[in-house]
């Protein structure tokens, strides 16, 4: 099959900044990279690094017809493309048992059913294809157990969890050293949790702990920010964003009550970010949102719960500090 195989594909090699393909191209070919990295990239999105070191290399890239993205070789790169109509009647010959669609087209590799289900979440399915394609294979498994403290408060943050089986309890510590908690809620399948402190570059807000057996997926801080947060950022200015406010959007100030005294854009609702989390399950999904802060790390959380959920949100650029000086 191997030997097959090469005899009928071709191995190329581009330089730095060179397209492999585009996005839109219908060449009926399944490309593997053989050395160096692919920039993938989608509607003008944050791009996608692959590199051919990675477990990701090990699939065919980006390989639905026509392309949803473009792959641009970031560094010198070695690719292998393969006719895909004579790759799909070669695995048929040599796997007989492995299923084939009616298109006779190469099939994106199965991932679990539990990932699957989390990608149908409004979070992910207005993620760009190539941000969905790699985050299914940059997602590691963390079994737990009932009890299991998974993060701490007051650490540091290294990486991003989303749930996929199992209960957890988010508390903060009360009283100084008493050790006293207050229970700040707990979290079933589906949602996610830290990303308030790795979006703020700021150590644990709460301890999370497991109240049964599960299983979590871990995505390390700089593939979350990447993958999960980039792609949902977008900054109004104040202009535009007092525009959209006479459209209809919602000016939300997720700043303390006693910040909001202070000072405040007019006709703003103020809503601290710790209200936020608790009222976003019922927060009207119809309107659009337009968030601020003294100076927008806690507007990008705040955005990036909202989108969670499928709302349209944007966060003031520069902040109140910039916005209240004009």
């Amino acid at each position: 099959m191997l030997e097959e195989l090469v005899e009928h594909a071709t191995i190329d090699r581009y330089p730095p900044g060179r397209h492999i393909f585009r996005e839109r191209d219908i060449d009926n070919r399944t490309v593997f990279l053989l050395s160096g990295q692919l920039a993938l990239m989608a509607n003008g999105q944050p791009a996608v690094t692959v590199k051919s070191d990675t477990s990701e290399a090990c699939y065919p890239i980006a390989q639905h017809q026509p392309r949803l993205v473009s792959a641009l070789a970031r560094t010198s790169v070695t690719v292998l493309s393969v006719d895909t109509g004579f790759l799909s009647q070669l695995i048929r010959r040599n796997a007989p048992v492995a299923s084939a669609d009616s298109n006779n087209e190469v099939h994106e590799e199965e991932s679990d059913p539990r990932i699957n289900s989390l990608l149908k979440r409004p979070l992910f399915e207005h993620l760009p294809y190539a941000h969905r394609q790699v985050l299914m294979r940059r997602m590691v498994e963390v079994p737990v157990a009932a009890g299991e403290v998974v993060i701490r408060e007051g650490e540091e943050s290294e990486n991003y969890y989303l749930i996929a089986e199992g209960c957890c309890r988010l508390s903060r510590s009360v009283g100084g050293d008493s050790g006293q908690e207050i229970i700040m809620g707990d979290l079933d399948p589906g949602h996610g949790f830290d990303e308030g402190a790795l979006i703020e570059n700021e150590p644990n807000e709460w301890t999370v702990t497991m109240l049964e057996d599960g299983l979590l997926l871990k995505l390390s801080k700089g593939e979350f920010l990447t993958l999960l947060v980039r792609p949902f950022i977008k900054w109004v200015g104040c202009d535009e964003a007092l525009l959209r406010q006479t459209d209809g959007a919602v000016l939300l100030d997720v700043r303390t009550p006693a910040a909001f005294q202070r000072n405040n854009l007019p006709g703003s609702l103020n809503m601290p970010l710790i209200v936020l989390r608790r009222a976003v399950t019922i927060i009207d999904r119809t309107r659009s949102y337009i968030v601020c802060c003294d100076v927008g790390r806690r507007s990008a959380t705040a955005a990036f719960l909202l989108a969670q959920r499928g709302i349209d949100t944007a966060i003031l650029e520069g902040g109140l500090r910039k916005s209240l000086r004009k």
